[in-house]
């Protein structure tokens, strides 16, 4: 008995040292404004001089100025990504006054330099790609500015000129905004650089021809003062002119309180049913596969804080793949031992055979999925990279502690002794398969999902799918109340005005908000507006353009072919070309049949299916590599690695492996299922159309991976059968004519 205690020991520090930090993880977690509430606009970048390409340089310059721009501000944990080739996105979580965030961003102020009489002679081009930074004399230790010239010559030529002029007129004046009708030197001689002054920020004396990469201005600064020129210099130094894409979009922070808090529940009611899935299934090493995934959890949570991500509802759907994977690592481990206690009771030769042999499965579906994370990365954008990132992080995670550490602990309790007249209390039950023609059976799911992909391209010819307003475009108003809003009248309202289509989100009973599918002109906009104020609703628009989501989806869809080639490389390469051919059509078969059925039931498709799309991708190659791997084992083991197999050959080398894998393949849907069921549950509305594509991906994943993949992959293998080779294996009697024919 003390033999176990090592182990149950070492399971209860990894649950207590994940009780003492889950508080500190949450707390650490940032989040994106459809989780937090806060503010987003999108800005289209363009040269301040009209004909002017912009260049590469110039869009980081300018992201390196807005970032200045909002820090100087002291917005909290701002979000700003370049995307494309033009557009600047800019995310503020928590920022709730829509008013004052435009106006913390959206003032392009742009920087000259000029000479005392308001000539201009120098544009913020002249600097590099450090701008403004705060430095020190090196003799009297004063601080000082200094700043990165890129162009010496012009700045030379320049400076040479000035320090030519008459003292009190051989100053360079920098000024933010400069307006030629109203402001001159003249006017703000006396406070330029002085009492906040927010235009004429310096005006620096030049004494001779600067002809260096660093110039410094000097003025008797405090620290403070200095940094507040620097700040003010970066801020204002965008070479580039940037117009708003599309009205800006408010997110309330109510809806974000709700959405984290219904989150979270979910997330607590996830991990408790699948712990008892385990439990039920597995006994021992079922507890200690939910200790391995409460390490899972946090872990992930710990790494993604680390590389200062922000966790949005794609991040969410990112994690949703990641938990099933996690589980999935330990089923497959639970399974290929049982199977091997079915041929040798012996408990150890059990479970050194069955690790041994489920780890090349599982490495191989990792990999699959790392591979599709990377790409996704490299070329996705906005939601497409933050999904990616969470991604890649579990997939790391999952195999520390789905793999390495749940093998450590179990593999203790092996080695105890205790269980080896008892392996059902660390294992459970082992029972024989049954023997199931699956390769006659998958003739049905076949027909269904060509039925159904079928209809789904009539329904998309002969009537579209029904596009949110994220595609678009439309009107978002958002509503608030003192007291609680009857959204039966708000729809009434809507009704009205003959929009074609709306939706709406009811936050809190206090807050919600209606999209629609409308572009509303002003009239009727203000219309709408009265009658909500006549029920003493509150309100505030915005347009929704569906520039930004089409921009976005093609952007996720380029990713998502560059990933599928790099999947279909990999299995060719790991396995054979008719692996990878099935492998991806099985993820186009799942993907047509998500959208086939939003066709047909005319769902709402919202820019969020997505996500989803990218959900069962990872999901469901993640699903067929493990089924594709036992057929690549168990040929070598029964047909040990025959050229070629008879039809009949195939087809109980493929009955074989499905048998083998179907527990697996069942549970792994089901704890993956329990995830977006668990979000259903709780009322997450504002993701409804998400959890509805993930729970017909999962049922069309697991039909396909099980059923429909071993078949095609069966008959791309029969047609080589009468294929002939180009070089016989055995060597052929010449025939010669008269002798021997």
């Amino acid at each position: 008995m003390k033999k176990i205690v090592l182990p149950t020991a070492l399971a209860v520090i990894v649950v207590v040292i994940g009780l003492l930090l889950v508080k500190p993880i949450l707390n650490n977690i940032s989040y994106g404004i459809d989780l937090q509430g806060g503010f987003e606009i999108l800005y289209n970048v363009e040269p301040l001089i009209e004909g002017e390409e912009l260049t590469q340089d110039d869009l980081e310059k300018t992201y390196t100025a807005i970032v200045n721009r909002i820090d100087t501000l002291g917005v909290s944990e701002p979000v700003i990504t370049i995307e494309g080739d033009n557009l600047i996105r800019v995310q503020l979580p928590g920022v709730s006054n829509e008013e004052e965030a435009r106006n913390r961003i959206s003032t392009t102020a742009v920087l000259t330099f000029r000479d005392t009489d308001d000539k201009l002679l120098l544009t913020s081009d002249i600097l590099g790609r450090n701008g403004a930074s705060l430095s020190q004399n090196s003799k009297n230790f004063a601080y000082q500015v200094k700043l990165d010239i890129k162009d010496i010559e012009r700045f030379y030529n320049v400076t040479k000129d000035l320090s030519s002029r008459s003292n009190g007129n051989n100053l360079m004046v920098t000024w933010l905004d400069f307006d030629e009708e109203n402001d001159s030197y003249e006017k703000e001689k006396d406070n330029c650089g002085k009492d906040g002054n927010m235009k004429c920020i310096s005006a620096a004396y030049v004494n001779e021809g600067l002809s260096s990469s660093e110039v410094v201005i000097e003025g008797n600064f405090t620290k403070e003062e200095a940094q507040e020129l620097v700040d003010l210099i970066n801020s204002g130094s965008l070479p580039t002119k940037l117009t708003e894409e599309a009205t800006p979009r408010s997110v309330s922070p109510s809806f974000g309180e709700e959405t984290i808090s219904k989150t979270g529940l979910a997330g607590l009611i996830t991990f408790l049913v699948i712990s008892l899935i385990l439990i039920f299934k597995y006994r021992i090493s079922g507890f200690i596969g939910s200790v391995c995934l409460f390490a899972y959890i946090l872990l992930v949570f710990i790494l993604f804080n680390a590389v200062d991500g922000v966790l949005t509802l794609t991040g969410i759907a990112a994690l949703v793949l990641g938990i099933g994977m996690a589980v999935d690592s330990i089923i497959i481990s639970n399974e290929r031992v049982k199977d091997e206690l079915t041929k040798n009771p012996k408990l150890s030769v059990a479970y050194k055979e069955g690790s041994k042999s489920s780890l090349t499965s599982i490495i191989d579906a990792n990999i699959t999925t790392l591979i599709a994370g990377i790409v996704l990365y490299i070329f996705g954008e906005s939601s497409v990279k933050g999904f990616a990132t969470m991604l890649i992080i579990t997939i790391f995670v999952t195999i520390f502690t789905a793999v390495i550490l749940y093998r450590v602990i179990v593999n203790l309790y092996v080695k105890s002794g205790q269980f080896k007249n008892n392996s059902v209390a660390l294992f459970g039950k082992s029972k024989n398969k049954k023997q199931i023609d699956y390769v006659g059976i998958a003739k049905y799911p076949m027909i269904v999902s060509g039925i159904v992909i079928l209809l789904g391209i009539g329904f998309v010819i002969f009537k579209g799918f029904n596009f949110g307003v994220d595609f678009t475009g439309g009107t978002n108003i958002a509503l608030s109340s003192n007291s609680e809003i009857d959204f039966d009248k708000v729809k009434e309202i809507v009704k009205d005005y003959d929009v074609r289509d709306y939706d709406y989100y009811i936050g809190t009973k206090n807050e919600g908000y209606v999209k629609l599918n409308d572009i509303l002109d002003e009239e009727t906009e203000m219309k709408i507006k009265s009658e909500f104020e006549s029920l003493g609703i509150k309100t505030s628009s915005s347009e929704i353009s569906n520039l930004v989501t089409k921009s976005l989806t093609k952007n996720a869809i380029k990713a998502l072919l560059y990933s599928l080639i790099g999947i279909i490389i990999y299995v060719a390469i790991r396995f054979n070309i008719n692996y990878a051919v099935t492998g991806i059509l099985m993820l186009i078969h799942d993907v047509l049949i998500i959208l086939s059925m939003f066709a047909i039931f005319n769902i709402s498709v919202d820019f969020i299916i997505v996500a989803a799309l990218l959900t069962i991708i990872g999901y469901s190659i993640n699903d067929t590599i493990v089924v594709f791997d036992r057929i690549r084992e168990n040929r070598s083991k029964l047909y040990r690695n025959k050229k070629k197999l008879t039809k009949e050959e195939l087809s109980s080398l493929v009955n074989t492996s499905s048998i083998q894998t179907i527990n697996r393949n069942i549970w792994t849907s089901i704890t993956t299922i329990v995830s977006v069921v668990a979000l259903i549950f709780v009322g997450l509305n504002d993701i409804i159309t998400f959890n509805i594509a993930i729970l017909i991906g999962l049922i069309a994943g697991t039909i396909s991976s099980l059923l429909i993949g071993p078949r095609i992959w069966m008959t791309l293998e029969k047609k080589s059968i009468d294929r002939p080779d180009e070089e016989d294996d055995e060597i052929s009697e010449l025939k010669v004519k008269g002798i021997n024919d």
